[in-house]
């Protein structure tokens, strides 16, 4: 794994719209630290509603108070569309925003499940009449580039780009882009290979989308059953040219050590959880046996 400091790399997302919810508090952490957590969700069109994660310490390590955190707290006392309707929701804008690896270990995959959220530390609020925006714009190594099968096998003319991003202490964020506009398909597949760098712009999706699935009955009406499914993308609509992994400056194979350095401590904290919770079980029902 590098030993060097990396640099980090541009991370950008630039988010305005309408904030439907506002879940931000204060809380206090096992050590008796104060920090401010939560989501404000942010209504950038009718169909794409972004959850924007939140989170400072009161303090800094040094015992100083934070900026960042003495500004955001004021985002507790923010309306939204769920305390006052959506036509009185105040609008939004949220300023260098970065998309940040939430990888965790699902127990029913089995496996470390690669995942990502949307962090932010700069909020004010916009005008009114403010025009929406949802765009990023995010360098990395490429990975891999991979076209996405259906369920049936079938190619989809569908891709999905695999990108490192170098983020602040050297954590490396591991995120999937999507991409199906012909001309993107026709340049990324022609000039970009895995190890370059590149910078990628586009939008963040978040869709929902229902599924109706029919129960046949031996007589009368079918049963219907709605299921809602939440799209995440992070799709591409632009994106530079490629520069050689040799003059990047940066190593794949170091990038890819640090992400499974990573992997390896998300499953070291799951299984510390879940022998202490095995641990308590086992106590309390020791304990309901006298």
């Amino acid at each position: 794994m590098a030993k060097e400091e990396l640099k980090q790399m541009l991370n950008r997302v630039t988010i305005q719209g309408t904030l439907m919810d506002n879940t931000i508090e204060v809380r206090v952490d096992n050590k008796g630290r104060k920090y401010l957590s939560g989501e404000l969700e942010v209504m950038t069109d009718n169909d794409c509603i972004i959850p924007v994660s939140i989170f400072s310490y009161e303090l800094k390590n040094t015992g100083e108070k934070s900026a960042i955190y003495d500004r955001l707290v004021k985002l507790i006392d923010y309306p939204s569309a769920r305390s006052v309707g959506v036509q009185k929701a105040p609008k939004v804008a949220i300023s260098n925003a970065q998309v940040r690896d939430n990888s965790f270990y699902s127990e029913r995959d089995g496996r470390i499940v690669n995942n990502w959220r949307v962090s932010a530390s700069f909020v004010r609020a916009a005008a009114s009449d403010a025009i929406n925006q949802n765009s990023f714009e995010i360098q990395g190594v490429i990975s891999s580039i991979k076209e996405v099968i259906d369920r049936e096998g079938n190619a989809t003319d569908t891709y999905d780009l695999k990108l490192l991003n170098v983020d602040y202490g050297n954590r490396v964020n591991e995120l999937t882009f999507r991409f199906d506009d012909p001309a993107a398909v026709k340049y990324i597949n022609n000039n970009y290979n895995v190890g370059d760098l590149v910078t990628l712009c586009g939008l963040v999706v978040y869709e929902q989308k229902q599924r109706v699935v029919e129960k046949e009955l031996g007589f009368g009406d079918p049963i219907k059953q709605t299921y809602t499914n939440t799209v995440r993308l992070l799709r591409i609509t632009a994106g530079t040219a490629p520069v050689d992994s040799e003059e990047s400056g940066y190593k794949l194979k170091d990038l890819q050590q640090i992400v499974t350095s990573q992997n390896n401590s998300i499953m070291e904290k799951y299984n510390v959880k879940a022998q202490t919770t095995a641990a308590t079980a086992k106590a309390a029902g020791a304990d309901l046996l006298f």
